[in-house]
C-alpha cells in the first residue's frame, strides 16, 4: 500500500480508502460477521481511511466499522458525514430492512423501488441542533471520542456559501470532538465554492472515467490551496464494472442517466484483460491524477476488497492507454456540448 499526505492536515491515508456507503445497505449480500471480517481484512492490506455517513444504513455503516476497528482506533483515519435526516417512515422501514432484504435483493422491480423509496424519504438539515446531536451519534457507533474527518454531506450551495455551517464545525473542533472538517459536494461547482473556506481541509467529488470535470477544473485549484481531494465513485455507480444492482439504483433515481451512461462506460472495456480487472484500470486511472489523496472503491466483500486492492499490483495503465483515454473523453465532451 501507498500513502499519501491529506492535504494541509497532519494525516497520512493510504491511497486507496474502503468506502462504507455499502456496508449497512439494504441490497448488501454479507452478514454483520462477513462485514466486520472484510473490514479487518482491509486494515489488515494497509487501508488505513474508512469513509462513512449517519445516513448509510442508518447508522449501521458507522456501527460496524466501529466495531470492526476499535482496537486500532489510533492507526486509522475515520470520516464520516452529516447533513440528512430520515423520515419516520423511513425510520420504520429501517427496522424492518434485515427481514426484507433477501426479497428486495432477488427482484429488480423491488431494488429500483427500494432505491426510490429511500431518496424520497430523506431531508436535509444543517441546524447547529441537528449537527450536535449527529456528531453525538457518530461517535457512539463509531466507538471513538473524536472524528478525524467531519464532512458536510451534499450540501446545497446556498448553505456553502452562506458558511454560518461552518461556525459550529469549528466549534466542534475547538471541543476536540473532531480534528478536521471538510465537504461531501455534489458537484464540483461545489467543491470550487468549498476551498474559498479557510476551515475546509478536504473536498470530497466523483471522479472516474465517465465524469472527469474535477481533474481540470478542481484538482489545480485544490492543489494550489493544499486542500485533500477525496476522489468516490471510481466505478461510476456500477456502469464501468457493469455492477447491476448498483445501476439499478441510479436508474430508479435518475433513469435518463441510464442509457447514456452504460454506452459511454461500454468506450473504456478495452482496459480490461487478463492481467487487469476494470475495477483495478478504474481505480489505477484516479491513482495518475496528480492532486487524487485518496480513491474510495465502494466495498462489501472479501473479494471485492482483494480485487481493489489489485489495482497495486496489476500492470499500469500504458501512455497508449491512457492517450486512449484522453481521446474518448474529449469525443463525450464534445458529444454533451451538441
Amino acid at each position: 500500500m501507498n500513502y499519501r499526505r491529506f492535504g494541509s492536515t497532519d494525516m497520512k491515508v493510504s491511497e486507496i480508502g474502503l468506502g462504507g456507503g455499502r456496508l449497512g445497505a439494504t441490497l448488501r449480500r454479507g452478514t454483520s460477521a462477513e462485514m466486520i471480517k472484510m473490514l479487518r481484512e482491509a486494515f489488515d492490506s494497509g487501508i488505513t481511511f474508512y469513509d462513512t455517513a449517519d445516513i448509510y444504513g442508518q447508522g449501521k455503516s458507522e456501527d460496524l466499522i466501529g466495531r470492526a476497528l476499535k482496537k486500532h482506533r489510533n492507526d486509522i483515519v475515520i470520516a464520516t458525514k452529516t447533513g440528512y435526516r430520515l423520515s419516520t417512515a423511513a425510520g420504520l422501514a429501517a427496522k424492518l430492512k434485515p427481514a426484507l432484504r433477501p426479497f428486495i435483493r432477488s427482484f429488480r422491480p423491488l431494488r429500483r423501488f427500494a432505491a426510490t423509496t429511500r431518496s424520497s424519504q430523506m431531508s436535509q438539515d444543517f441546524s447547529a441542533g441537528h449537527i450536535r446531536d449527529s456528531i453525538e451519534g457518530s461517535l457512539r457507533r463509531l466507538q471513538t471520542d473524536r472524528i478525524d474527518l467531519y464532512q458536510l454531506h451534499s450540501p446545497c450551495r446556498d448553505i456553502l456559501r452562506s458558511g454560518e455551517v461552518f461556525s459550529t464545525l469549528d466549534e466542534l473542533k475547538s471541543q476536540g470532538k473532531i480534528r478536521y472538517y471538510g465537504v461531501s459536494c455534489l458537484t464540483v461547482e461545489d467543491a470550487v465554492i468549498s476551498l474559498r473556506q479557510p476551515g475546509v481541509s478536504s473536498v470530497q467529488v466523483e471522479i472516474n472515467l465517465l465524469e472527469r470535470e474535477a481533474i481540470t477544473r478542481l484538482l489545480p485549484l485544490s492543489k494550489e490551496r493544499n486542500v485533500a481531494v477525496i476522489a468516490r465513485q471510481p466505478f461510476a455507480s456500477g456502469f464501468l464494472t457493469q455492477s447491476q444492482a448498483e445501476i439499478d439504483s441510479l436508474a430508479a433515481v435518475d433513469p435518463g442517466l441510464l442509457e447514456k451512461k452504460t454506452g459511454a462506460a461500454a468506450a473504456f472495456r478495452f482496459l480490461a484483460n487478463k492481467t487487469r480487472s476494470m475495477a483495478q484500470a478504474a481505480i489505477q486511472f484516479i491513482l495518475c491524477q496528480d492532486g487524487v489523496s485518496v480513491v474510495l472503491p465502494g466495498t462489501s466483500s472479501i473479494q471485492h476488497l482483494k480485487e481493489n486492492l489489485g489495482a497495486l499490483t496489476a500492470p499500469s495503465l500504458t501512455d497508449r492507454e491512457m492517450s486512449i483515454i484522453d481521446s474518448v473523453g474529449e469525443g463525450q465532451h464534445a458529444v454533451r456540448r451538441a
